[in-house]
C-alpha cells in the first residue's frame, strides 16, 4: 500500500548524539515526499520552540511537528491540537502532588507554550541537560507563579528515576494524568488522552490516512505503543531489545549513521 505518512521520533532516532541530522538529505527526501503528498511527522517529547529551531530553514509544507509527547501539534506553524493541562489540574499538581512522598525528591520542569520553567537553584547539570530540549528554560522562585499554558510536566531525579516510578505514578494519578518513560531517565507527565500514538491517530483521522499507509520510527519506551500499532514500524538499530521487539523491523543503520533517512530513501526508491 502507498505511503501517506512518515512518523519519526527525534532523540536517538532521527537525531544523532550531537542532536543533529543530515539536513541536505532530509530536504531532498522532504521534497520527494511533498511531490507524492506524503506527510513527514517529527514526533517528540521536546518543546515546540525547540523543534522549530531544529527544522528552521527547511522548505517543507508537509512537515508536521508533534511536540511535548503529543500535547502540541503544529502544521505550517499553526497549532491544530492542544492537549494542555487545565489551570486547575496544574495548580493541584504544583500545590498537592509535588508534596507527596512519591515526588518529594523529583526535579520538576513545567513545559509551556511560551517557555519551560523550573525552580531556581536546580543543579547545573540538570539545567544544562534540559536546555538541550527546552528553549527558553526559565528559573522561577515558585512554580505556583507560572501563568503559562502548560503542555507537559517533566520529572527528573538527581540519581535517575526510581524503579517502578512510572507504574506508581500512573496508579497515583488514577487516569487523570499519564506518566511516560522518556527513555533518558526522565519521566514525562501529560494529560490522560495525550501521547505519541494518540497524536498520530489524530492526524490519521484528520487526513483520512490508515495505519497501513503510515511508516513509523522510534527507539525509546515511549515509542513502543506507536511501533506496536503499525505494520510498517521500524525500531532503530541502537534501540534496546524490548523496543526492537515492539516493531516489525529494525533499521539497517543506527541513529549515528542516518538510519531513518537511509530507510526512507530505500522505501521511496530515491537517494
Amino acid at each position: 500500500m502507498a505511503i501517506k505518512m512518515v512518523v519519526t521520533d527525534l532523540n536517538g532516532t532521527l537525531l544523532n548524539q550531537a542532536q543533529a541530522y543530515d539536513r541536505q538529505w532530509l530536504q531532498r527526501l522532504l521534497t520527494q515526499m511533498q511531490q507524492r503528498q506524503i506527510y513527514f511527522v517529527a514526533c517528540s517529547g521536546n518543546q515546540y520552540q525547540h523543534l522549530q529551531q531544529l527544522f528552521a530553514g527547511l522548505q517543507a509544507p508537509n512537515l508536521i511537528l508533534v511536540a511535548e509527547n503529543g500535547a502540541s501539534i503544529y502544521a505550517q506553524q499553526q497549532q491544530i491540537f492542544s492537549g494542555a493541562l487545565s489551570p486547575q489540574r496544574l495548580t493541584r499538581f504544583v500545590s498537592q502532588d509535588l508534596a507527596t512522598p512519591l515526588l518529594a525528591k523529583a526535579r520538576t520542569i513545567l513545559v509551556g507554550r511560551q517557555a519551560a520553567y523550573t525552580l531556581a537553584g536546580a543543579p547545573k547539570a540538570l539545567l544544562a541537560a534540559a536546555r538541550k530540549f527546552y528553549d527558553p528554560l526559565q528559573e522561577v522562585a515558585n512554580l505556583t507563579q507560572v501563568s503559562d499554558l502548560i503542555n507537559k510536566i517533566s520529572l527528573a531525579w538527581d540519581h535517575g528515576a526510581p524503579g517502578q516510578i512510572v507504574s506508581q505514578l500512573n496508579h497515583y494519578f488514577k487516569q487523570e494524568l499519564v506518566a511516560h518513560d522518556s527513555g533518558y531517565g526522565v519521566i514525562d507527565v501529560v494529560r490522560h488522552d495525550v501521547g505519541k500514538l494518540p497524536a498520530v491517530q489524530f492526524l490519521q483521522q484528520r487526513w483520512q490516512i490508515s495505519p497501513a499507509e503510515t511508516v513509523v520510527f522510534g527507539d525509546g519506551a515511549n515509542d513502543q505503543p506507536l511501533l506496536a500499532a503499525h505494520d510498517q514500524s521500524y525500531a532503530m538499530r541502537n534501540a534496546p531489545a524490548a523496543v526492537q521487539h515492539s516493531a516489525q523491523q529494525v533499521t539497517a543503520q543506527d541513529n549515528e549513521h542516518s538510519g531513518v533517512l537511509a530507510t526512507l530513501a530505500q522505501l521511496l526508491g530515491v537517494h
